[in-house]
């Protein structure tokens, strides 16, 4: 369950306090405001508005087959790297129910606010009851007696290594890097496959190595990304 509108908004402000030098948070009606202050990075975390509640409507995208399968059973859904929570909105946009956990407590409490704004449109409100955000490290959720929810698939994203061409992710990944670092991937894949009902999702760089070296049971490919799928069941 998500936290109320106002202890979402003052957990928000709190936090960002105490990295008042380093990022500048302004909450508005659509979402969260990010400004990372010495980069002069900036951009607008919404799912109302902007480019992602657009892109959210595709059927094609190869996220949404690595999620499913062909019987469409695959209901509940654990994003262990949730980030900005762009994906897990994305997959409840389409009817999965989306736990997401991160780590990082600013972080978390951006997407919590913004989830807030996502309740109070009535045209969404539906998608954000089928998603919730927790605040806590994957690799201790999966170890501890909530992990005794099933999920029919766990979802990794680890945040994409440097690119060797010098090319400079997008800006709102730019600012998640500086907040955020890489949980210990290989033990929380490892946990994942041995919690997940039906199948874990790995996201990686197109041409990226395997996780663990383990070869996936099905690929889903876009131009620059990839959905390795190891089927549990």
């Amino acid at each position: 369950m998500n936290a109320r509108p106002h202890d979402a908004l003052a957990n928000l402000l709190n936090h960002a306090r105490t990295q008042a030098g380093k990022i500048k948070i302004l909450p508005n009606e659509n979402g969260v405001e990010i400004q990372l202050l010495e980069a002069q990075l900036g951009f607008q975390h919404s799912f109302i508005s902007g480019a992602l509640p657009v892109r959210a409507r595709q059927t094609t995208q190869a996220l949404l087959k690595a999620c499913n399968n062909k019987q469409r059973n695959i209901k509940t859904m654990l994003d262990l790297t949730a980030g900005w929570g762009f994906d897990g909105f994305t997959l409840a946009w389409h009817g999965q129910q989306v736990t997401l956990l991160e780590q990082n407590v600013l972080v978390h409490a951006i997407v919590a606010c913004s989830l807030d704004r996502l309740q109070a449109d009535p045209e969404k409100a539906a998608v954000a009851d089928r998603l919730s955000i927790k605040n806590t490290n994957a690799n201790s959720y999966l170890q501890s007696k909530d992990s005794n929810l099933v999920y029919d698939c766990i979802y990794l994203d680890p945040m994409f290594p440097r690119s060797k061409s010098g090319a400079k992710p997008a800006k709102e990944m730019q600012i998640l890097q500086a907040l955020t670092a890489n949980i210990e991937i290989d033990s929380c894949f490892e946990l994942a496959l041995q919690k997940a009902r039906r199948r874990v999702v790995v996201k990686r760089p197109a041409r990226a190595a395997l996780l663990s070296a383990l070869k996936p049971d099905l690929v889903y490919r876009e131009k620059t990304v990839r959905f390795d799928v190891y089927l549990t069941r």
